[in-house]
């Protein structure tokens, strides 16, 4: 089973992608866990379903983007695809009474996590 350059690009790529994720999801455990002690249940399940919200647009996103043929209308309806679930998902949140600001909270820890993780692996790539 001999597979091509971009074949291995590819499932290298799908297997950065998956460590990101969770990478995202561990700091946002990790920093909720710190929550935890100082606030209630509530406030740890939204900062922590934050995080989740974003942890699964990278990995929709990666999904689409490790795809044999990527198109641009295939990147522009998860574009819209992610956005809106994002917006459906936080009103969902409201109605159901979790903290927005927590989730919020959640959110900036996840991407925040993916910037450190791809900046180390350029600085990595560089030495």
């Amino acid at each position: 089973m001999d597979l091509t350059e971009q074949q291995q690009e590819t499932l290298l790529w799908k297997t950065k992608m998956m460590r990101l994720v969770i990478h995202q999801f561990l700091f946002v455990l990790v920093f909720g866990g710190g929550l935890l002690f100082w606030w209630n249940w509530r406030i740890f399940g939204s900062f922590i379903l934050g995080g989740v919200l974003i942890s699964l647009n990278t990995l929709v996103m990666a999904k689409v983007f490790s795809a044999t043929e990527v198109s641009q209308k295939s990147i522009y309806r998860s574009a819209v695809f992610r956005y809106v679930g994002i917006f459906l998902a936080l009103f969902f949140l409201a109605a159901i009474g979790m903290n927005l600001l927590a989730v919020c909270g959640g959110m900036f820890i996840a991407y925040l996590a993916g910037f450190v993780s791809s900046a180390k692996g350029v600085f990595n790539q560089r030495k």
